[in-house]
């Protein structure tokens, strides 16, 4: 077994950037990120490490490099995963340092422009699809389809902006496989052209913090309608816990005040539009996965 690599192209505006290693999927053994400027597009890029950092590697967390751009330039950024190692998936936070940017004050009558759309939630969901194959959950959030007769073998689920004091877990269950649960966030849960079906998945919040989230959860099984249930803890099947699941929608929401005292009552919800939802803006959190590849 050899290392893995997964390498992303990093825009850099001009002025003084912070880029810190925030966390990984893999915690046990989080890979190392290598840190130079991309050839051709790095005029004008100075980089100075943290103490502890050597030749230009991000080891820890939290290990940093403080970026001074004289213009806009490109980064390569590479995760570098041990044989051991489960994902070269890592989070890391790009933040400007100084003067924020001014723009100038938007007429009366004139709105702002929008900021451009990512992906939604706080979660990256991804699986296999028994016809189709690899899929990852677009800008609505579903994985799989509300109508569709495509099975859901297998899914993974990641933070894009993990939550301190949080811990995700989740899983599945199959017929004759039991239950599948995931050893940490991004690990695949499931099967892949076994022709297995999952007839019930679980999600659950743990850590110090969790009392103050609930996952928001929608499922659909073959033949039936798409079921919501909200929870700090969540479990959804079939009505006979027999049927194929074909799609999944997950995301998180902080709970109400009034709720935390009391946990919250499961509830049902017709099946969501098929055109895709209003995407929210997001903060400056990058999430760098091994589909990334530089192109």
């Amino acid at each position: 077994m050899t290392e893995r690599f997964a390498t992303v192209l990093l825009p850099v505006k001009k002025g003084l950037h912070v880029l810190r290693y925030v966390s990984a999927t893999d915690m046990m053994r989080p890979p190392r990120i290598l840190v130079l400027g991309k050839p051709g597009a790095a005029e004008g890029i100075e980089m100075l490490f943290s103490p502890d950092v050597s030749e230009q590697v991000l080891s820890r967390f939290d290990d940093c490099v403080a970026i001074r751009a004289s213009q806009p330039a490109t980064l390569m950024v590479t995760s570098i995963a041990d044989p051991l190692c489960v994902s070269t998936d890592v989070e890391l936070k790009l933040e400007p340092i100084g003067r924020p940017e001014v723009r100038p004050p938007a007429a009366a009558n004139q709105q702002a422009p929008a900021e451009a759309a990512i992906s939604s939630g706080r979660f990256i969901l991804e699986g296999h699809l028994n016809k189709q194959g690899d899929a990852r959950a677009g800008a609505s959030g579903w994985l799989g389809s509300v109508g569709g007769d495509d099975r859901l073998e297998a899914f993974s689920l990641s933070w894009i902006e993990s939550i301190k004091g949080v811990r995700l877990s989740y899983g599945c269950e199959m017929p004759g496989r039991g239950r599948h649960m995931a050893r940490v966030p991004g690990q695949m849960v499931g099967t892949k052209g076994q022709a297995t079906p999952i007839t019930r998945v679980f999600f659950e919040l743990n850590g110090s913090q969790a009392d103050g989230y609930e996952f928001v959860a929608t499922a659909v099984f073959k033949g039936m309608p798409a079921r919501t249930v909200t929870g700090r803890t969540v479990e959804i099947a079939g009505p006979t816990g027999h049927e194929a699941l074909t799609g999944l929608r997950v995301d998180l929401k902080p709970r109400e005040a009034a709720a935390l005292a009391e946990p919250a009552p499961e509830t049902e919800a017709a099946p969501p539009a098929a055109s895709p939802e209003p995407v929210p803006a997001r903060g400056r959190v990058r999430v760098f996965r091994a589909a990334n590849i530089a192109r």
